[in-house]
């Protein structure tokens, strides 16, 4: 029979105490020098540890989660009601390259309506369609309806997988934007990516 060694479990609880605190750190230090007041949550001593810090800016909100996986990749983020022209810069802020898979079956005819159009040529094939929605004003029982892509996602090759929602078809749209299995650095570069877009306070 193993028994626990408590030195062990210590040192665990001091790891994760630290990276609870670090997290949280680079979540404020980045938001607040927008002068945006993030909230941190972080999980009890008894569970298994996790943090969570969500912010909001106008009408966007942000949820920056981290789980502490042992890969290394579990850091997620999700922002609500983003603004169309952000989400090219959130994505390439991740730094990886795109999936070769499924980059292999991308086609630009997949993509209806304006927004999603241009989501795919700025952001060079990362995205795929993945369901649509009838435009607005329009019968969504009769089968000749015009569709609009309304859900896109990707992935990266190392890290990363994107899910995101766009609200309608044309440029006015906003998105909700989901990027799970992110590194520190990855998620970092992304909330700052995010955050250059709002003048310094």
């Amino acid at each position: 029979m193993v028994y626990p060694d408590p030195r062990h479990e210590a040192r665990e609880r001091v790891a994760r105490t630290v990276q609870h605190s670090r997290t949280a750190r680079a979540a404020i230090r980045i938001l607040l020098t927008r002068g945006i007041l993030p909230r941190v949550t972080r999980s009890r001593p008894t569970e298994s540890p996790w943090v969570e810090v969500t912010f909001t800016h106008g009408a966007t909100s942000g949820r920056w989660f981290n789980t502490y996986a042992r890969h290394g990749h579990g850091h997620s983020i999700r922002f609500n009601l983003l603004p169309l022209s952000l989400v090219p810069r959130v994505l390439a802020a991740v730094g990886a390259t795109p999936d070769e898979e499924e980059a292999a079956f991308h086609d630009p005819t997949d993509f209806e309506g304006d927004a999603a159009r241009w989501l795919d040529e700025q952001t060079a094939g990362l995205l795929g369609a993945v369901d649509s929605r009838p435009l607005p004003g329009y019968d969504e029982e009769a089968s000749d309806t015009p569709t609009y892509t309304s859900e896109l996602s990707g992935r990266w090759q190392v890290e990363g997988v994107a899910h995101l929602e766009l609200s309608g078809p044309d440029m006015t749209a906003v998105c909700n934007l989901e990027i799970l299995r992110l590194s520190e650095a990855a998620v970092h570069a992304v909330i700052t990516a995010y955050a250059d877009h709002i003048p310094p306070r």
